[in-house]
């Protein structure tokens, strides 16, 4: 169990930075430079760099993501059985979701996308309305993301709170990450949400990571009592 806290732990703290890194260089560029509110077709061309860094980190995060969802598992039930692989695969269709937004934002910036766009001969405002129409896939990905959340991590949490494998701490951070999203994208229409599953997990994974080291160092007590009790004669009776 101590292996798969640890996959767990990496992976939910792997997430958070990932993911952190990822919100902080977006920010820096939308501070540091001027972009249309809606870009044509070549405007979007001529951004393919920043979309291949985003597209990096963003990934980063969906694979730390894809870790957590079977690290979280297989703590939770390291006998595996069909409540594991159910919770399991909700967390790769999540994964699924954060990489389709990934990709999607990468896809609208590719020169063979725009350049068939401005072939067709379209106007800017034709090209505009085609480039948004992209955000579409970035949309569904999170969607998708936030919806798959709820019972991956519910399912998580519940069976962590039956079989007390997991800190307190972290169930209570699981069930906040596994809500807010969709609460926030179904109360306000937009996915800020998903920074709350950012803070959720910098707190979850290194919760866990020191579950393991504690679990791991009760582990080499016990053989060390074990064995001072096997190298310790009997007392003739």
């Amino acid at each position: 169990m101590k292996t798969s806290l640890r996959v767990a732990g990496w992976g939910t703290l792997g997430f958070a930075l990932t993911f952190f890194v990822t919100f902080t260089i977006n920010a820096v560029i939308n501070m540091t430079t001027v972009s249309p509110d809606y870009p044509t077709a070549a405007q979007m061309a001529a951004d393919f760099g920043s979309g291949v860094l985003f597209v990096l980190t963003w990934s980063s995060a969906g694979i730390a993501l894809g870790v957590a969802a079977h690290g979280l598992s297989a703590v939770v039930w390291p006998d595996g059985g069909l409540v594991a692989r159910i919770s399991a695969g909700f967390g790769v269709i999540a994964t699924t979701g954060w990489l389709l937004s990934g990709v999607t934002v990468l896809a609208q910036r590719t020169a063979l996308l725009n350049g068939n766009i401005t072939g067709a001969g379209a106007d800017a405002a034709a090209e505009r309305a085609v480039v948004e129409l992209g955000f579409i896939g970035v949309h569904i990905g999170g969607i998708l993301f936030s919806v798959a959340l709820v019972p991956w991590l519910v399912i998580v949490a519940v069976g962590a709170a039956r079989s007390r494998r997991i800190p307190v701490t972290a169930i209570v951070f699981l069930w906040v990450a596994a809500i807010a999203p969709l609460a926030g994208f179904v109360t306000t229409g937009f996915q800020y949400g998903v920074l709350v599953v950012m803070l959720s997990f910098a707190v979850v994974g290194p919760v866990l990571l020191r579950h393991a080291a504690r679990s791991a160092r009760a582990d080499v007590v016990a053989r060390e009592l074990e064995a001072t009790r096997a190298a310790t004669p009997t007392a003739a009776g």
